[in-house]
């Protein structure tokens, strides 16, 4: 998509997962998926109710014909990730109406819907609108970025040293917004610095929020602070 790294926004910003884990809790959350998955008593075939109300930040909304076309096209499409999981475990994919997904499995398998859920990754869906017009999904440059998050993509650095995410007008249309309410930043900047030390730097002058620091990085920031208050 023209950055460098998936977690540079586009994971944690402006895409949603069908679940995902909340680590500090253990909680699984509902995402795109209303409710948890549903399997038959072989553990061969399984219901994925989806969440009413959601769309893309271009506006078009999110159904089961885009969870459909995903597994399909990842089944199908040699290079994309996921298409040797889907071909081996898939059987077939069909769409009862407009908010529900029945999967086949070509063996029992009752960790399948796992796949789909967001614990340091997952399989993403895909807007069909997009990708169902795409020659070669393969090499398409899916740029700019659309995804069912409440942030959409602002602008990049085509080196990869900064990516800008503007909260959504429609942010009530994502799933974090139906279930937590608006989010207070308008934009959010994701920012590569070379080393801890210019992240601390950034953070005592006050030109970063967020640091993801190393433990020594988190000790000095925090022998500053300590400094700075004696």
């Amino acid at each position: 998509v023209g950055w460098k790294n998936r977690d540079r926004g586009m994971q944690n910003l402006a895409n949603e997962p069908l679940w995902s884990v909340d680590f500090a809790t253990g909680e699984i959350v509902n995402g795109l998926a209303s409710g948890d998955p549903i399997y038959n008593e072989d553990f061969t075939q399984v219901t994925i109710p989806l969440r009413e109300g959601v769309t893309w930040d271009d506006g078009e909304p999110f159904t089961s014909a885009d969870v459909v076309f995903t597994i399909e096209l990842l089944k199908s499409t040699e290079g994309m990730n996921g298409n040797t999981f889907f071909s081996e475990n898939v059987t077939s994919v069909s769409p009862p109406d407009d908010y529900t997904v029945v999967i086949d499995l070509t063996r029992a398998n009752s960790r399948f819907h796992t796949t789909f859920l967001d614990r340091w990754g997952a399989i993403w869906i895909m807007p069909k609108h997009i990708f169902e017009n795409v020659e070669d999904p393969v090499s398409f440059e899916f740029n700019p970025f659309v995804g069912t998050g409440p942030y959409k993509l602002h602008s990049f650095d085509e080196a990869g040293f900064w990516t800008i995410w503007e909260k959504r007008e429609d942010w009530q249309n994502s799933p974090t917004g139906i279930l937590y309410g608006e989010p207070q930043p308008k934009y959010i900047v994701m920012q590569y610095f070379a080393n801890e030390g210019a992240k601390i730097l950034a953070q005592l002058t006050h030109e970063a929020d967020v640091l993801n620091l190393s433990s020594e990085g988190l000790k000095a920031v925090l022998a500053q602070s300590d400094s700075s208050r004696a």
